[in-house]
């Protein structure tokens, strides 16, 4: 790779090596191929408070924007990618129209349609329609999704997607077995498209030829818009489920490479995600090797989503806390069903793993769910984080026991062998959350967790 300005990188992994970031920041128009227009790049953007169809900007960097006028070439990463999941942000003025292509060829929509009752295809968070052009008039295009719920913003605030995105599939002859699908994909908060397949390109994609790698393209020919805090993860080589069988979560194995990428918040480094993190194969030690008195958060966190297993390993406090909690208690946690994984603190149920509160449970960021607790269901109000206390403290010093049972949108809650909450109805974003990726979590202290293992189970 050759994109000497990003923050993260992606290294191939071989088993018991170490690993920092998989994950990609795009932060200059230097992560993007030639030619790129009129593309350049701001610290601000705002939509003009008395012409709405116009964008203003301060200089500065971070923020890219197609033109003074929105009518340029579409730009596209210097890297290909395959199976991936996007984070971006977007603003658009009044009646403007982009798109985001993944490998350059399948597209979802950007397009102003805040307050309309029914959205097509053709509005934000459409899947674009195909386009056949030897087809007779009305019929040229076809297989446009519309999003199942309309999740854009009002004008002039920025609006995000998070989408998971799965390539298409090919045999060692090069025949296609299996069509590009986006597995997921979130609007501002809201899931507006689940496993939904494309059978080809969709309409002014780079190629009808479809590939198993391509760059990522942003539009910017059809009206102005800013794009910032550009995230790409990579999904390639995703696990195959074994049921019934214990294996380590985190395999890191010479044919696959890693079932994990370790995310943490704000600019880090590589040398900082190395010192921040380090595993074994076998341990996952968090802070070890830090030296410096404050630290950032992040987790650990797994490449496939997971629906119904049973989790368990172990874990340990160290000795050394950091700033901002050098006078509070040690605090980490086991974060499942996490719609996306983009995030060093993703939206997620918890298991909390906190002295003297090991298994209290945590709603975050939109995800939400009840309590089941001796047949009852009882209600846990609605906010960004909100909480239900673990029923009896049964954490011990030296080395605890965790043990979480998921089935589809229910868990269950172990310490050291003793039943100590349940959790059901889970949902986020409009819908049941029965799945997603898992994560353990570092927040400011040493702690090592051990024997991580995992078992899928037929539910």
């Amino acid at each position: 790779m050759n994109n000497l300005k990003l923050s993260v990188l992606v290294l191939t992994i071989l088993t018991g090596i170490n690993l920092s970031f998989s994950q990609i920041k795009l932060k200059g128009l230097e992560d993007f191929r030639t030619p790129q227009g009129d593309w350049f790049e701001v610290k601000s953007v705002e939509v003009d408070s008395v012409n709405y169809q116009f964008l203003n900007f301060k200089k500065g960097a971070g923020v890219f924007v197609n033109g003074e006028i929105g009518k340029t070439e579409h730009i596209e990463t210097q890297e290909s990618y395959g199976d991936v999941e996007l984070h971006i942000e977007f603003l658009l003025p009044k009646g403007s129209n982009s798109g985001i292509y993944f490998q350059s060829r399948y597209e979802i929509q950007i397009f102003d349609s805040y307050g309309k009752d029914d959205v097509a295809y053709s509005d934000c968070g459409g899947i674009y329609q195909r386009w056949d052009e030897s087809k007779p008039k009305g019929e040229k295009g076809y297989e446009g999704i519309s999003p199942r719920v309309n999740a854009t913003l009002p004008l002039g605030e920025w609006q995000t997607y998070d989408v998971i995105f799965r390539a298409p599939k090919f045999d060692q002859n090069g025949n296609k077995i299996k069509n590009a699908m986006f597995e997921k994909v979130v609007l501002n908060g809201q899931i507006i498209h689940e496993n939904k397949e494309v059978t080809g390109a969709t309409r002014e994609g780079l190629d009808a030829a479809e590939v198993a790698f391509a760059p990522l393209r942003l539009q910017g020919d059809h009206g102005s818009i800013a794009f910032r805090n550009i995230l790409i993860r990579k999904l390639d080589n995703t696990r195959e489920t074994k049921l019934n069988t214990w294996v380590d979560l985190f395999e890191n194995s010479e044919k696959t490479g890693p079932n994990y990428d370790f995310i943490v918040n704000g600019d880090a480094t590589e040398q900082e995600a190395n010192t921040m993190f380090e595993y074994n194969g076998k341990e996952l030690k968090a802070m070890y090797k830090w030296k410096k008195t404050a630290a950032p958060y992040g987790v650990a966190i797994t490449k496939k989503a997971y629906s119904s297993y049973d989790l368990k390993f172990e874990f340990k406090w160290g000795e050394r806390k950091f700033e901002p909690r050098l006078d509070k208690i040690r605090d980490a946690g086991l974060l499942y069903h996490c719609p996306v994984g983009s995030y060093a603190w993703p939206s997620s149920l918890e298991y909390q793993i906190q002295e003297d509160d090991c298994g209290d449970l945590w709603n975050i960021l939109g995800a939400h769910c009840d309590v089941l607790k001796e047949g009852k269901v009882l209600k846990i109000e609605k906010r960004s984080y909100s909480r239900s206390k673990k029923w009896t403290n049964e954490e011990k010093p030296g080395w605890n026991q965790v043990l979480l049972q998921v089935r589809g949108d229910s868990a269950k809650y172990y310490l050291n062998g003793v039943l100590i909450n349940e959790i059901t109805n889970a949902t986020y974003g409009g819908l049941s959350l029965k799945s997603g990726f898992i994560a353990l979590q570092a927040e400011y202290s040493e702690l090592i967790y051990r024997e991580i293992k995992i078992k899928e189970v037929q539910f």
